[in-house]
């Protein structure tokens, strides 16, 4: 017998512990400014501390309002690319307004993000969303921004102060899961003319 294992035995070896892979994802999202993101940060610290909660803060640069994820694997496929650059180059909107008046947990099991929204649809947003998916039907989306992962959900509350800006202009997003790196692939002004009826 060596190294503990007779002839008659397989041996596994499956190697040092690893890293997860590496996933690619590419989004369409906005940006707070770095106020906004200033207040979104006091508001995520004095939370995560308040909900004594075990997890980590998103720092302020990698704050954002998702809008519509194009793609996530291994890789960044060029059509992928095409297609989001296409969707993104299609938007004719104006600015478009954001409030942000309450804190949620959402996912499951031991992630669950931490998130700024608010109570109701954004008319703005869900028109900003309709544009980049395409959809040529009705819908009401939620904005919403994490601010934290924590390994339990905490109760909502709703912020006396709310968070209130004007985004204007969509991004395209490459993230590398896995290593904490992004990129913004390409910027788009959300500066179409306001049409009053």
């Amino acid at each position: 017998m060596e190294n503990g294992v007779s002839s008659g035995q397989l041996a596994f070896d499956l190697g040092a512990p690893g890293r997860a892979p590496v996933i690619d994802i590419l989004y369409f999202s906005l940006l707070p400014d770095r106020e906004v993101a200033r207040r979104a940060m006091t508001i995520a610290e004095r939370d995560f501390a308040d909900q004594a909660v075990s997890g980590f803060l998103y720092m302020p640069d990698r704050l954002h309002l998702s809008v519509d994820k194009r793609w996530e694997g291994s890789g960044l496929p060029d059509l992928a690319v095409d297609d989001a650059l296409r969707r993104g180059a299609r938007v004719d909107l104006p600015p478009v307004a954001i409030e942000l008046d309450r804190l949620e947990s959402n996912g499951n099991g031991t992630d669950r993000p931490r998130v700024l929204t608010t109570h109701a649809a954004s008319p703005g947003f869900s028109a900003l969303v309709r544009q980049v998916t395409g959809l040529n039907r009705p819908l009401m989306a939620v904005p919403h921004m994490t601010l934290y992962r924590a390994v339990r959900a905490a109760p909502a509350i709703s912020l006396p102060d709310p968070i209130t800006f004007t985004a204007r202009e969509l991004v395209l997003i490459h993230a590398r899961k896995g290593t904490g790196t992004w990129r913004i692939l390409k910027r788009w002004p959300l500066a179409a003319p306001v049409h009053v009826d």
